[in-house]
């Protein structure tokens, strides 16, 4: 699922890089948003899940607070250099480029162990044991 939905961040984004003024433009900028949105929705909560899964309970909320900053405080530096890129090469030849390095998450992950993991073990619970953290 994490590779498939980061497989289609870049492929949505390609409508904005190649789509002219017009109404048919703006309905494929919009279809292509909706769906890298599903898949960012997607990759995030399943990301979540498997780090919650993999650190352990003293490092759950270090792990959460890493991943939040990572994903959160670098957005101005990325828009920062965005605008820049856009001043210095165009509006055009910069959202080809964002689109190309929205692939290297993809790469990435391909080539973690986390693309070998399987399934979780299950959890059997005798109704009288209570679930850890509820």
């Amino acid at each position: 699922m994490m590779l498939g939905a980061l497989a289609l961040n870049p492929l949505a984004q390609i409508p904005l890089v190649l789509a002219g003024p017009g109404l048919g433009g703006q309905i494929a900028i919009g279809v292509g948003m909706v769906i890298q949105t599903g898949a960012a929705v997607c990759h995030g909560g399943l990301q979540r899940a498997v780090r919650q899964e993999l650190a352990p309970d003293y490092l759950q909320g270090r792990a959460q607070a890493t991943g939040s900053w990572l994903a959160f405080s670098l957005r101005p530096f990325a828009a920062l250099a965005a605008g820049a890129l856009g001043t210095l090469f165009g509006l055009r030849p910069t959202l080809t480029l964002i689109t190309a390095a929205l692939a290297v998450p993809f790469l990435v992950l391909w080539k973690s162990p986390v693309r070998t993991l399987g399934s979780a073990a299950a959890i059997s619970l005798t109704p009288t044991e209570e679930p850890a953290n509820p």
